[in-house]
């Protein structure tokens, strides 16, 4: 049975469930039980994860809400969108070494009244991995598009976490996106 690995922050825990019942009779999914953050955090750790998980097939992967998050005004952003775009080539380049396939995830959106990270931030930081990922012929899984039509229904309390039906919705999305790989 092929493999799937699911690298991404704590989005990408909360539908992991999900997407393991969704593709339970055709692929085995595994994932750090570590939340992956930043990009920076996932280039680090990616070999690591390989190393205890196995050599995947398809790696399905975000980084991006830790990366563009804002704790204050006088700190900005937790990574300048050079700097993510940086350190997401040099991620893809380690991924390339230990799996056939690499699909890219869009940064899910949050609801809009969350405090420390806005929908526009995380536009435009997708908008720079896009451009990253069409260079590179990496397919793209827009989970941002999957949650943007539903944002009222999306979101925990938290307004950043997903809710069930945020949940549903990405592991929907991720499934379809995997099965064309396996």
């Amino acid at each position: 049975m092929k493999k799937v690995l699911l690298i991404g922050d704590s989005i990408r825990q909360s539908y992991q469930p999900h997407v393991t019942e969704l593709l339970k009779d055709e692929a085995v999914v595994v994932a750090p039980e570590d939340n992956c953050k930043f990009a920076k955090y996932t280039t680090w750790y990616i070999k690591a994860w390989v190393d205890e998980l196995g050599r995947p097939d398809v790696i399905h992967w975000n980084n991006g809400i830790w990366d563009a998050y804002r704790q204050n005004d006088d700190i900005g952003v937790f990574t300048s969108i050079e700097d993510y775009v940086r350190d997401l080539a040099r991620t893809l380049v380690e991924m390339r070494k230990y799996a056939p396939v690499i699909v890219w995830a869009t940064t899910t959106p949050v609801d809009e009244r969350f405090e420390f990270l806005d929908n526009a931030t995380i536009d435009r930081y997708n908008a720079a991995a896009l451009e990253l990922m069409a260079r590179n012929g990496i397919p793209v899984d827009d989970l941002n598009a999957v949650l943007r039509g539903r944002l009222q229904t999306s979101f925990s309390e938290d307004r950043l976490h997903l809710s069930e039906a945020g949940q549903k919705a990405c592991a929907a999305a991720v499934a379809a996106a995997v099965r064309k790989y396996l």
